[in-house]
């Protein structure tokens, strides 16, 4: 590669990172509920059902019993993926709004457990048992009960892949050209599925 070609692609490397913007993190203050550890029996379960035509993310939803008595009452969430509320529910808060609202974990009792994390435009999917979740900007783990089992902590955390993930205390998000987002820090390190941070 010649030297004007080289001084090129740092000249270009240097552009891009330069003009790179960072995503502020919100920051709210949240209350969540935590469901204890012993609540890993199953109760009956409830159904997602709408008063729209299809069942289909954004629209509103309730949940009913086997029975068909309305126990989560349509109109305060909307769907988002979640058909039968066994331990908790993926919701869209306020679907009246004409864009989506906070996406929340609720239990039956409508208890907010956690923020969902967003993956390909739906909750994101479970991972060596374990889902990523965010409490007021910081991301932990949750099991399939809906219980946090590694603390929102984390500025940002992988998924879990053969029992390890990686996870930073410090760390930026921004857009890349093609607007994705990105993250990047200086100190990741490896926990495993206890949170246990592994040499």
């Amino acid at each position: 590669m010649k030297i004007g070609q080289i001084a090129i692609l740092i000249f270009g490397m240097i552009t891009v990172f330069s003009c790179r913007e960072y995503i502020d993190k919100e920051i709210t203050n949240y209350q969540y509920f935590d469901k204890p550890i012993s609540d890993t029996i199953s109760t009956a379960k409830l159904n997602a059902v709408t008063d729209e035509e299809y069942l289909q993310y954004g629209v509103r939803v309730a949940f009913v019993n086997e029975r068909n008595d309305t126990i989560i009452p349509i109109g305060k969430y909307a769907y988002y993926g979640t058909d039968t509320l066994e331990f908790y529910s993926n919701v869209i808060e306020h679907p009246n709004d004409s864009t989506y609202g906070r996406q929340v974990a609720i239990d039956k009792n409508q208890n907010i457990l956690f923020d969902i994390v967003m993956f390909d435009n739906g909750p994101e999917p479970f991972n060596n048992g374990l889902t990523r979740v965010l409490r007021n900007g910081k991301m932990g783990y949750a099991n399939k009960f809906g219980q946090i089992v590694i603390p929102c902590e984390y500025d940002y955390a992988k998924w879990f892949k053969n029992g390890k993930a990686e996870v930073t205390y410090n760390a930026k998000e921004y857009l890349d050209l093609d607007e994705h987002r990105r993250v990047e820090s200086d100190e990741w390190f490896v926990i495993d599925k206890k949170g246990k941070k592994l040499k």
